[in-house]
Protein backbone atom coordinates (compact mmCIF):
# COMPACT_ATOMS: atom_id res chain seq x y z
CA UNK A 1 0.00 0.00 0.00
CA UNK A 2 1.16 3.51 -1.05
CA UNK A 3 1.95 6.07 1.97
CA UNK A 4 -0.47 8.86 0.95
CA UNK A 5 -3.14 5.78 0.75
CA UNK A 6 -2.20 4.56 4.15
CA UNK A 7 -1.86 8.12 5.18
CA UNK A 8 -5.70 8.61 4.29
CA UNK A 9 -6.34 6.07 5.87
CA UNK A 10 -5.26 6.57 9.25
CA UNK A 11 -7.17 9.91 9.11
CA UNK A 12 -10.13 8.40 7.79
CA UNK A 13 -9.91 5.81 11.07
CA UNK A 14 -9.14 9.24 13.15
CA UNK A 15 -12.72 10.95 11.86
CA UNK A 16 -14.63 7.61 12.03
CA UNK A 17 -14.01 7.37 16.20
CA UNK A 18 -14.72 11.21 16.23
CA UNK A 19 -18.37 10.43 14.72
CA UNK A 20 -18.18 7.26 16.65
CA UNK A 21 -18.27 9.10 20.29
CA UNK A 22 -20.41 11.67 19.37
CA UNK A 23 -23.15 8.82 18.03
CA UNK A 24 -22.36 6.78 21.29
CA UNK A 25 -22.43 9.67 23.17
CA UNK A 26 -26.03 9.97 22.85
CA UNK A 27 -27.15 6.20 23.38
CA UNK A 28 -24.59 6.44 26.77
CA UNK A 29 -27.27 9.62 27.74
CA UNK A 30 -30.12 7.59 27.27
CA UNK A 31 -28.56 4.84 29.22
CA UNK A 32 -28.43 6.50 32.09
CA UNK A 33 -32.32 7.83 32.26
CA UNK A 34 -32.41 4.01 33.37
CA UNK A 35 -32.61 3.58 37.30
CA UNK A 36 -31.18 0.45 36.83
CA UNK A 37 -27.69 1.47 38.25
CA UNK A 38 -26.79 -1.91 39.89
CA UNK A 39 -25.78 -3.00 36.55
CA UNK A 40 -23.18 -0.58 35.96
CA UNK A 41 -20.49 -2.70 35.95
CA UNK A 42 -21.68 -3.99 32.25
CA UNK A 43 -21.76 -0.86 30.59
CA UNK A 44 -19.71 -0.44 27.39
CA UNK A 45 -18.43 3.22 28.53
CA UNK A 46 -16.20 3.93 31.03
CA UNK A 47 -15.58 7.93 31.82
CA UNK A 48 -13.52 9.60 33.92
CA UNK A 49 -10.97 12.19 34.74
CA UNK A 50 -9.67 15.75 36.10
CA UNK A 51 -8.76 18.95 36.67
CA UNK A 52 -5.27 20.38 37.32
CA UNK A 53 -3.69 23.96 38.22
CA UNK A 54 -0.34 24.45 38.58
CA UNK A 55 2.50 27.00 38.59
CA UNK A 56 5.94 27.36 38.90
CA UNK A 57 8.58 29.99 39.03
CA UNK A 58 12.06 31.15 38.06
CA UNK A 59 14.67 31.41 41.29
CA UNK A 60 16.79 33.94 39.98
CA UNK A 61 16.70 36.44 36.98
CA UNK A 62 16.84 35.15 33.31
CA UNK A 63 18.36 38.16 31.20
CA UNK A 64 17.92 36.05 27.74
CA UNK A 65 13.63 36.12 29.03
CA UNK A 66 11.88 38.36 30.43
CA UNK A 67 9.62 36.23 32.37
CA UNK A 68 9.35 34.83 35.99
CA UNK A 69 6.42 32.08 35.46
CA UNK A 70 7.83 29.04 33.94
CA UNK A 71 4.51 26.94 34.46
CA UNK A 72 1.01 28.54 35.01
CA UNK A 73 -2.14 26.87 33.77
CA UNK A 74 -5.63 24.96 34.40
CA UNK A 75 -5.96 21.91 32.64
CA UNK A 76 -9.38 19.61 32.61
CA UNK A 77 -8.95 15.97 31.71
CA UNK A 78 -11.78 13.67 30.06
CA UNK A 79 -11.08 9.86 29.22
CA UNK A 80 -13.59 7.96 27.85
CA UNK A 81 -13.72 4.06 26.42
CA UNK A 82 -16.12 2.32 24.85
CA UNK A 83 -16.22 -1.44 24.76
CA UNK A 84 -17.73 -3.80 22.45
CA UNK A 85 -17.25 -7.22 21.34
CA UNK A 86 -14.77 -6.93 18.54
CA UNK A 87 -13.00 -3.30 19.41
CA UNK A 88 -12.46 -0.48 21.76
CA UNK A 89 -11.94 3.40 21.52
CA UNK A 90 -9.90 5.27 23.49
CA UNK A 91 -10.44 8.55 24.01
CA UNK A 92 -7.79 11.27 26.28
CA UNK A 93 -8.58 14.59 25.89
CA UNK A 94 -6.93 18.05 28.21
CA UNK A 95 -8.88 21.15 27.65
CA UNK A 96 -5.87 23.94 28.98
CA UNK A 97 -5.16 27.73 29.59
CA UNK A 98 -1.78 28.05 29.80
CA UNK A 99 -0.90 31.62 31.42
CA UNK A 100 2.41 31.69 30.23
CA UNK A 101 1.89 31.59 26.67
CA UNK A 102 -1.54 33.20 27.48
CA UNK A 103 -3.34 31.07 25.24
CA UNK A 104 -6.22 28.20 25.41
CA UNK A 105 -5.73 24.81 23.25
CA UNK A 106 -7.26 21.78 23.34
CA UNK A 107 -4.81 18.59 23.47
CA UNK A 108 -5.99 15.26 22.17
CA UNK A 109 -3.45 12.87 24.14
CA UNK A 110 -5.58 9.74 22.82
CA UNK A 111 -7.70 8.70 20.34
CA UNK A 112 -7.31 5.19 19.02
CA UNK A 113 -9.20 2.57 17.37
CA UNK A 114 -7.96 -0.91 19.38
CA UNK A 115 -8.94 -4.46 17.58
CA UNK A 116 -7.74 -8.27 17.06
CA UNK A 117 -7.96 -9.32 13.54
CA UNK A 118 -6.76 -12.63 14.59
CA UNK A 119 -6.11 -14.51 17.21
CA UNK A 120 -2.55 -13.20 19.03
CA UNK A 121 -2.21 -10.11 16.88
CA UNK A 122 -3.35 -6.30 18.35
CA UNK A 123 -4.01 -3.37 16.27
CA UNK A 124 -4.17 0.37 17.78
CA UNK A 125 -4.28 2.64 15.20
CA UNK A 126 -5.00 6.99 15.86
CA UNK A 127 -3.33 9.01 18.21
CA UNK A 128 -0.96 7.09 21.29
CA UNK A 129 1.76 7.59 23.16
CA UNK A 130 4.22 4.98 22.74
CA UNK A 131 7.30 4.01 24.99
CA UNK A 132 9.88 0.96 25.65
CA UNK A 133 13.10 0.45 26.56
CA UNK A 134 14.85 0.10 30.10
CA UNK A 135 15.83 3.79 31.06
CA UNK A 136 14.68 5.84 33.84
CA UNK A 137 14.22 9.61 31.85
CA UNK A 138 17.43 8.38 29.71
CA UNK A 139 15.83 7.01 26.22
CA UNK A 140 18.14 5.37 23.80
CA UNK A 141 15.65 3.10 21.38
CA UNK A 142 12.79 5.09 22.89
CA UNK A 143 12.74 7.01 19.77
CA UNK A 144 9.09 8.05 20.48
CA UNK A 145 8.08 11.87 20.80
CA UNK A 146 9.04 13.36 23.99
CA UNK A 147 8.14 16.80 25.27
CA UNK A 148 10.87 18.59 26.98
CA UNK A 149 9.21 21.80 27.39
CA UNK A 150 6.66 19.54 29.92
CA UNK A 151 9.52 18.04 31.77
CA UNK A 152 11.40 21.11 32.06
CA UNK A 153 8.32 22.93 33.40
CA UNK A 154 7.02 21.13 36.40
CA UNK A 155 3.83 19.22 34.65
CA UNK A 156 3.01 15.84 35.52
CA UNK A 157 5.76 13.23 34.14
CA UNK A 158 2.80 11.52 32.42
CA UNK A 159 3.32 14.89 30.14
CA UNK A 160 7.29 13.97 28.99
CA UNK A 161 5.80 11.67 26.55
CA UNK A 162 4.28 13.38 23.65
CA UNK A 163 1.25 11.49 21.61
CA UNK A 164 2.17 10.69 17.77
CA UNK A 165 -0.68 9.46 15.14
CA UNK A 166 0.59 5.85 14.46
CA UNK A 167 -0.64 2.29 13.81
CA UNK A 168 0.93 -0.39 16.11
CA UNK A 169 0.46 -3.87 15.90
CA UNK A 170 1.66 -6.56 18.50
CA UNK A 171 1.90 -9.84 17.45
CA UNK A 172 2.39 -12.65 20.05
CA UNK A 173 3.78 -15.91 20.16
CA UNK A 174 4.06 -18.33 23.09
CA UNK A 175 7.76 -17.37 23.96
CA UNK A 176 8.66 -14.15 21.97
CA UNK A 177 6.59 -10.92 20.77
CA UNK A 178 6.74 -8.32 18.01
CA UNK A 179 5.98 -4.86 18.18
CA UNK A 180 5.77 -2.71 14.45
CA UNK A 181 5.47 0.79 14.49
CA UNK A 182 4.81 3.14 11.92
CA UNK A 183 4.03 6.99 12.17
CA UNK A 184 2.59 8.35 8.84
CA UNK A 185 4.20 11.62 9.35
CA UNK A 186 7.26 11.85 11.63
CA UNK A 187 6.83 13.42 15.40
CA UNK A 188 9.25 15.14 16.39
CA UNK A 189 10.00 15.96 20.25
CA UNK A 190 8.82 19.07 21.74
CA UNK A 191 11.98 20.71 22.24
CA UNK A 192 13.07 24.20 24.08
CA UNK A 193 12.92 26.75 21.55
CA UNK A 194 12.27 30.22 23.24
CA UNK A 195 8.81 30.52 24.35
CA UNK A 196 9.18 29.19 27.74
CA UNK A 197 12.80 28.67 28.18
CA UNK A 198 16.23 29.75 27.42
CA UNK A 199 19.02 28.19 25.66
CA UNK A 200 22.32 28.14 24.49
CA UNK A 201 23.48 29.97 21.13
CA UNK A 202 26.68 28.90 19.35
CA UNK A 203 26.26 31.91 16.69
CA UNK A 204 25.40 34.55 19.87
CA UNK A 205 28.11 32.23 22.29
CA UNK A 206 25.16 33.17 25.26
CA UNK A 207 21.61 31.73 26.01
CA UNK A 208 18.79 33.16 23.58
CA UNK A 209 15.30 33.39 23.50
CA UNK A 210 14.44 34.17 20.30
CA UNK A 211 10.84 35.99 20.18
CA UNK A 212 8.40 34.80 18.08
CA UNK A 213 9.87 31.20 19.01
CA UNK A 214 12.62 29.25 17.10
CA UNK A 215 10.90 26.77 14.50
CA UNK A 216 12.26 23.85 12.69
CA UNK A 217 11.79 22.49 9.22
CA UNK A 218 9.70 19.24 9.64
CA UNK A 219 9.97 16.77 7.39
CA UNK A 220 6.83 15.06 6.49
CA UNK A 221 8.27 11.83 5.87
CA UNK A 222 7.28 8.38 7.68
CA UNK A 223 9.15 6.74 10.53
CA UNK A 224 8.94 2.98 11.32
CA UNK A 225 9.96 1.20 14.48
CA UNK A 226 10.01 -2.01 15.23
CA UNK A 227 11.27 -4.77 18.62
CA UNK A 228 11.36 -8.58 19.10
CA UNK A 229 10.97 -9.50 22.75
CA UNK A 230 11.12 -12.66 24.74
CA UNK A 231 12.04 -14.03 28.34
CA UNK A 232 13.62 -16.96 29.84
CA UNK A 233 14.48 -17.88 33.42
CA UNK A 234 12.87 -14.80 34.51
CA UNK A 235 15.12 -12.33 31.65
CA UNK A 236 13.84 -10.23 29.50
CA UNK A 237 15.70 -9.70 26.07
CA UNK A 238 14.87 -7.35 23.39
CA UNK A 239 16.17 -5.78 20.03
CA UNK A 240 15.37 -2.70 18.56
CA UNK A 241 15.19 -1.43 15.19
CA UNK A 242 14.25 2.45 13.54
CA UNK A 243 14.14 4.15 10.64
CA UNK A 244 13.20 8.23 10.42
CA UNK A 245 14.96 11.14 11.87
CA UNK A 246 17.08 12.87 14.90
CA UNK A 247 13.57 13.50 17.28
CA UNK A 248 15.62 16.81 17.82
CA UNK A 249 16.52 19.70 15.53
CA UNK A 250 20.07 18.70 15.40
CA UNK A 251 20.78 19.56 12.01
CA UNK A 252 21.16 23.08 9.68
CA UNK A 253 20.31 23.91 6.08
CA UNK A 254 22.03 25.58 3.16
CA UNK A 255 19.37 29.01 4.43
CA UNK A 256 20.26 28.66 8.09
CA UNK A 257 16.65 26.42 9.31
CA UNK A 258 17.23 24.12 11.74
CA UNK A 259 16.41 20.47 10.10
CA UNK A 260 15.77 17.05 11.25
CA UNK A 261 18.69 14.75 9.78
CA UNK A 262 17.85 11.08 8.66
CA UNK A 263 19.21 8.59 10.98
CA UNK A 264 18.65 4.91 11.33
CA UNK A 265 18.71 3.24 14.98
CA UNK A 266 19.68 -0.40 15.95
CA UNK A 267 19.55 -1.40 19.97
CA UNK A 268 19.08 -4.26 22.08
CA UNK A 269 18.15 -4.21 26.14
CA UNK A 270 18.24 -6.53 29.16
CA UNK A 271 16.31 -6.86 32.26
CA UNK A 272 17.00 -9.56 35.08
CA UNK A 273 16.88 -10.40 38.25
CA UNK A 274 19.83 -9.29 40.91
CA UNK A 275 20.57 -9.98 44.26
CA UNK A 276 17.70 -8.30 46.18
CA UNK A 277 16.94 -5.87 42.69
CA UNK A 278 16.69 -5.34 39.41
CA UNK A 279 19.21 -4.72 36.87
CA UNK A 280 18.86 -3.60 33.00
CA UNK A 281 21.27 -2.54 30.30
CA UNK A 282 20.87 -1.18 26.86
CA UNK A 283 22.47 -0.19 23.89
CA UNK A 284 21.71 1.76 20.73
CA UNK A 285 23.34 2.44 17.34
CA UNK A 286 22.16 6.11 15.99
CA UNK A 287 23.34 5.60 12.39
CA UNK A 288 23.09 8.94 10.96
CA UNK A 289 22.79 8.78 7.30
CA UNK A 290 23.04 11.84 5.56
CA UNK A 291 26.65 12.27 7.15
CA UNK A 292 28.35 8.52 8.00
CA UNK A 293 31.73 10.71 7.18
CA UNK A 294 31.10 13.03 10.16
CA UNK A 295 32.94 15.69 7.82
CA UNK A 296 29.52 17.59 7.77
CA UNK A 297 29.47 20.02 10.64
CA UNK A 298 25.80 20.89 9.89
CA UNK A 299 25.03 17.02 9.94
CA UNK A 300 24.94 15.52 13.43
CA UNK A 301 27.86 11.97 13.52
CA UNK A 302 26.59 8.63 14.31
CA UNK A 303 26.68 7.72 17.89
CA UNK A 304 26.94 4.70 20.37
CA UNK A 305 24.98 4.73 23.33
CA UNK A 306 25.33 2.87 26.18
CA UNK A 307 23.05 2.75 29.25
CA UNK A 308 23.60 0.27 32.55
CA UNK A 309 21.18 0.65 35.57
CA UNK A 310 20.25 -1.16 38.56
CA UNK A 311 17.15 -0.74 41.55
CA UNK A 312 17.09 -1.64 44.71
CA UNK A 313 14.34 -1.72 47.95
CA UNK A 314 17.15 -0.35 50.60
CA UNK A 315 14.97 -0.12 53.84
CA UNK A 316 10.91 -0.67 53.95
CA UNK A 317 9.41 2.07 51.47
CA UNK A 318 12.74 3.27 50.44
CA UNK A 319 13.52 2.46 47.26
CA UNK A 320 17.47 3.41 45.46
CA UNK A 321 17.87 3.24 41.24
CA UNK A 322 21.46 4.32 39.80
CA UNK A 323 22.57 4.20 35.72
CA UNK A 324 25.23 4.78 34.12
CA UNK A 325 25.25 6.27 30.43
CA UNK A 326 27.75 6.84 27.88
CA UNK A 327 27.71 8.62 25.21
CA UNK A 328 30.63 7.85 22.53
CA UNK A 329 30.29 10.40 19.47
CA UNK A 330 31.89 8.74 16.38
CA UNK A 331 34.49 10.46 13.66
CA UNK A 332 35.11 12.87 16.68
CA UNK A 333 38.47 14.12 15.22
CA UNK A 334 36.43 14.85 11.64
CA UNK A 335 33.68 16.52 13.61
CA UNK A 336 36.16 19.29 15.81
CA UNK A 337 38.05 19.77 12.45
CA UNK A 338 35.42 20.73 10.21
CA UNK A 339 33.50 22.34 13.15
CA UNK A 340 33.09 25.91 12.74
CA UNK A 341 32.36 26.20 16.80
CA UNK A 342 34.88 23.78 18.05
CA UNK A 343 34.87 25.03 21.39
CA UNK A 344 31.43 24.05 22.04
CA UNK A 345 31.00 20.86 20.87
CA UNK A 346 30.06 17.94 23.17
CA UNK A 347 32.82 15.73 24.80
CA UNK A 348 33.84 12.94 22.12
CA UNK A 349 32.71 10.81 25.52
CA UNK A 350 30.09 12.00 27.39
CA UNK A 351 29.30 10.03 30.66
CA UNK A 352 26.25 10.81 32.87
CA UNK A 353 25.32 9.55 36.41
CA UNK A 354 22.17 9.27 37.54
CA UNK A 355 20.30 8.57 40.85
CA UNK A 356 16.45 8.32 41.87
CA UNK A 357 15.37 8.16 45.41
CA UNK A 358 12.01 7.00 46.32
CA UNK A 359 10.52 7.17 49.85
CA UNK A 360 6.94 6.46 50.98
CA UNK A 361 5.34 7.61 54.04
CA UNK A 362 2.30 7.96 55.90
CA UNK A 363 0.86 4.57 54.54
CA UNK A 364 1.81 6.02 51.14
CA UNK A 365 -0.20 8.81 51.27
CA UNK A 366 2.91 10.91 51.16
CA UNK A 367 6.09 10.50 48.16
CA UNK A 368 8.87 11.94 48.56
CA UNK A 369 11.06 11.46 45.55
CA UNK A 370 14.90 13.22 44.21
CA UNK A 371 16.39 12.45 40.96
CA UNK A 372 19.57 13.33 40.29
CA UNK A 373 21.46 14.05 36.60
CA UNK A 374 25.56 14.58 37.04
CA UNK A 375 27.76 14.38 33.91
CA UNK A 376 31.82 14.12 34.96
CA UNK A 377 32.79 14.83 31.40
CA UNK A 378 30.18 17.80 30.87
CA UNK A 379 31.00 18.95 34.75
CA UNK A 380 27.23 20.02 34.92
CA UNK A 381 23.98 18.84 36.61
CA UNK A 382 20.64 18.71 37.09
CA UNK A 383 18.28 18.09 40.51
CA UNK A 384 14.82 16.71 40.29
CA UNK A 385 13.04 16.60 44.03
CA UNK A 386 9.56 16.46 44.40
CA UNK A 387 6.90 15.37 47.08
CA UNK A 388 3.74 14.23 46.62
CA UNK A 389 0.66 14.05 49.07
CA UNK A 390 -2.40 12.20 48.19
CA UNK A 391 -5.24 13.66 50.64
CA UNK A 392 -8.35 11.02 49.65
CA UNK A 393 -8.82 9.58 46.75
CA UNK A 394 -9.57 12.43 45.08
CA UNK A 395 -7.23 15.31 45.93
CA UNK A 396 -3.36 15.13 45.48
CA UNK A 397 -1.24 17.94 46.27
CA UNK A 398 2.75 17.80 44.63
CA UNK A 399 5.49 20.26 44.67
CA UNK A 400 9.27 19.95 43.51
CA UNK A 401 11.51 21.99 41.09
CA UNK A 402 14.15 21.83 38.31
CA UNK A 403 17.45 22.82 39.41
CA UNK A 404 20.64 23.04 37.13
CA UNK A 405 23.75 23.80 37.43
CA UNK A 406 27.07 23.57 35.07
CA UNK A 407 30.63 24.92 34.80
CA UNK A 408 30.20 26.02 31.18
CA UNK A 409 27.19 27.51 30.14
CA UNK A 410 26.86 25.42 26.69
CA UNK A 411 26.56 22.04 28.45
CA UNK A 412 23.50 20.20 28.32
CA UNK A 413 22.35 21.10 31.32
CA UNK A 414 24.62 24.11 32.12
CA UNK A 415 22.52 25.98 29.22
CA UNK A 416 19.79 25.93 31.26
CA UNK A 417 21.22 27.46 34.84
CA UNK A 418 18.74 30.67 34.50
CA UNK A 419 15.92 28.35 34.30
CA UNK A 420 15.62 27.00 37.49
CA UNK A 421 12.33 26.93 38.72
CA UNK A 422 10.55 25.37 41.72
CA UNK A 423 6.14 24.46 40.98
CA UNK A 424 3.51 23.41 42.85
CA UNK A 425 0.11 21.01 41.14
CA UNK A 426 -3.19 20.55 42.43
CA UNK A 427 -5.29 17.64 41.44
CA UNK A 428 -9.07 17.15 41.94
CA UNK A 429 -9.84 13.40 40.67
CA UNK A 430 -13.65 12.87 40.77
CA UNK A 431 -14.45 9.28 41.32
CA UNK A 432 -17.64 8.01 39.59
CA UNK A 433 -20.04 8.91 42.19
CA UNK A 434 -19.15 12.35 42.06
CA UNK A 435 -19.24 12.29 37.83
CA UNK A 436 -22.56 10.96 37.66
CA UNK A 437 -24.24 11.46 41.16
CA UNK A 438 -24.74 7.87 41.69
Amino acid sequence: MKTSCVKSLVLTVISILTLSANLYAEEWQEDWGDDGWEEEASSPWQIGGFVEGGYGGRLQHDTSKNMTATLGEVRGRIEVDYTADQWQVNLKGDALYDDVLNKGEWQTRELALVFSPMDRLDIKAGRQVLTWGTGDYVFLNDLFAKDWQSFFSGRDDEYLKAPSDSVKASWFADSFSVDLVWTPEFTPDNTLNGERFSFFSPTAGSNVAPDPAMTSDKPSGDTGSARLATHYQGVEYALYGYKGYWTMPLGIDNQGRLTYPEMNSWGASLRSPLGKGLFNTELAWYDSREDRAGDNPNIPNSQFRWLSGYEQEIAANLTAAFQYYLEWTQDYDQLKTSSPYPQYEVEEYRHLLTARLTWMTMQQKLTWSLFTFWSPSDKDMYLKPSVTYRMDDNWTIATGGNLFYGNEQHTFFGQYEDNSNIWMRVLYHPSRHDIFGK
